[in-house]
């Protein structure tokens, strides 16, 4: 697909021949075209041109968008994961946990209503050292803190 002579029509039309929705890599490839070319972030208008000319549920599109870390919605642009392993020993990834959820009002599985992102808590990501560890965006952060978790999400 060129750029700047790009559409949503013609994108959608291409990964049919290559066989999606039912290839689900080909279906991934197209959120990954919509979302390049729609400055990061998959806008929620062309989520529901896609379900709708595919003939698929948004839902499955949700749950797509959420096992790929590259993807986002308009929504939530940025992902955060917090080390939450129940073995896991330290103090601090819970004092971390709450701080996260009060000051951005979000749970686990769900998208801040302050500062644009999904938040979920993960089993181990074997960092114990370093710990707690949190991902931005598929990035491993070591040692994460309040004020780490601030500049992330204000640096958006």
């Amino acid at each position: 697909m060129g750029h700047g002579t790009w559409n949503l029509k013609e994108a959608i039309e291409y990964f049919r021949r290559q066989g999606a929705p039912q290839n689900q890599a080909s279906l991934v490839e197209l959120l990954r075209e919509v979302q390049e070319e729609s400055g990061g972030a998959l806008p929620a208008l062309a989520l529901e041109e896609i379900a709708r000319e595919y003939k698929i549920k948004s839902t499955l599109l949700s749950a797509l968008i959420k096992r790929y870390p590259s993807l986002r919605n308009e929504e939530a642009p940025h992902r955060m994961e917090v080390c939450g392993d129940k073995r896991c020993q330290r103090q601090d990834c819970a004092k971390l946990h709450d701080f996260i959820e009060r000051e951005f009002e979000v749970r686990s599985g769900g998208i801040s209503r302050k500062g644009g992102f999904s938040y979920k808590i993960v089993g181990c990501m074997k960092n114990c050292g370093k710990g707690p560890s949190l991902k931005w965006d598929g990035e491993l952060f070591p040692f994460a803190d309040r004020e780490l978790i601030i500049r992330l999400v204000q640096s958006k």
